[in-house]
């Protein structure tokens, strides 16, 4: 599934004035539905949040369960306004392997017709495992 339009509009939510590095994120689920976030920076920098989170959070709390999250995928922008391949970070591969239970597959794209995918296990193979 190619999202980069929607991922390009989405972008523009961004909330980035001190990097001007803008991600958007988008969900997909087992059952196909979406859900989307953006990062979102603030002056205190441990509280800025990642795209990815926030749409994980997000799919989360409409009710997504562990083990249906099939898909991420991930645009960014630089701040010259330029496309950039941006993997998620440690804290994001983390929440993406326990909610999807280290099955979803990560879409980074860096244009339309660029985009790279990796399993969710490729990019953290030994991701701490929920309790249940």
């Amino acid at each position: 599934m190619n999202l980069f339009e929607e991922l390009d509009s989405f972008l523009e939510r961004a909330y980035a004035p001190y990097s001007g590095f803008r991600v958007a994120s988008i969900v997909v689920t087992t059952e196909g539905k979406i859900y989307r976030g953006v990062n979102v920076e603030s002056v205190a920098y441990p509280t800025t949040m990642c795209a990815e989170r926030n749409a994980v959070f997000h799919a989360v709390a409409e009710g997504v369960k562990p083990g249906e999250i099939a898909e991420v995928h991930i645009l960014a922008r630089n701040e010259a306004g330029a496309y950039v391949t941006a993997f998620p970070c440690g804290s994001c591969r983390q929440v993406i392997a326990e909610q999807s239970r280290g099955k979803a597959t990560i879409h980074i794209y860096r244009g339309e017709r660029e985009v790279e995918m990796h399993s969710i296990a490729s990019l953290l193979p030994f991701h701490f495992a929920s309790l249940d």
